[in-house]
């Protein structure tokens, strides 16, 4: 048996990429170019990194996330004992077109990560960029962008079961737009976690 291993290049300039363990993001150390690895190949991907809102001692760091643009459109539901309380409470609903906040980090644990991707995605965080990380860790990113688009569909989902009543019956379409990444700046102490946002 053989295995033929291809190097890695960067998507803009095809110098070598130098990966870091299970890093789906590789930084060009030529041209500064992320390039997204995916199937053993590297393509360009869109990204942003967002500037610290907050200030902290602890360190930075900067957390990818996926950042799902899909199209949610509900044809049917069937609600016991909760639509009027829906309806009176304001209940935000995730229809039409909006982003997603998805955590694509293995690092950070699971309950800020499920926490992170409810509340961002409900009120999207305003968001000024900076051109570089600054010297700041950037996590690894370990989540695949397909991955990413059933995460999203997964949160709307789990929204409609928690808010008031008990959801039935849905009927809905779920369509993804385009994905792209983000890296949000948190503040780590231990192994804890707060969003800088």
């Amino acid at each position: 048996m053989s295995i033929l291993l291809q190097p890695l290049k960067c998507s803009a300039c095809g110098a070598p990429l130098k990966a870091k363990e299970r890093d789906r993001m590789l930084l060009c150390s030529h041209c500064g170019t992320l390039s997204l690895v995916t199937a053993g190949k590297t393509a360009p991907v869109g990204f942003a990194i967002a500037a610290p809102a907050v200030e902290s001692r602890d360190p930075l760091v900067y957390i990818p996330f996926w950042i799902v643009n899909a199209e949610v459109s509900v044809t049917h539901e069937k609600i016991s004992g909760g639509g009027i309380s829906r309806m009176v409470s304001g209940q935000k609903q995730m229809r039409g077109v909006r982003d997603f906040y998805i955590c694509a980090a293995d690092a950070v644990p699971e309950e800020y990560a499920r926490i992170w991707n409810m509340e961002l995605t409900l009120k999207q965080p305003e968001i000024k960029t900076v051109p570089d990380f600054a010297g700041s860790e950037r996590v690894v990113m370990t989540m695949e962008q397909e991955t990413a688009g059933e995460n999203a569909e997964f949160i709307f989902l789990r929204y409609e079961a928690e808010i008031p009543g008990t959801l039935q019956e849905l009927d809905y379409e779920f369509r993804v737009n385009s994905t792209k990444v983000l890296y949000l700046p948190a503040y780590k102490k231990s192994t804890s976690y707060q969003l800088g946002v």
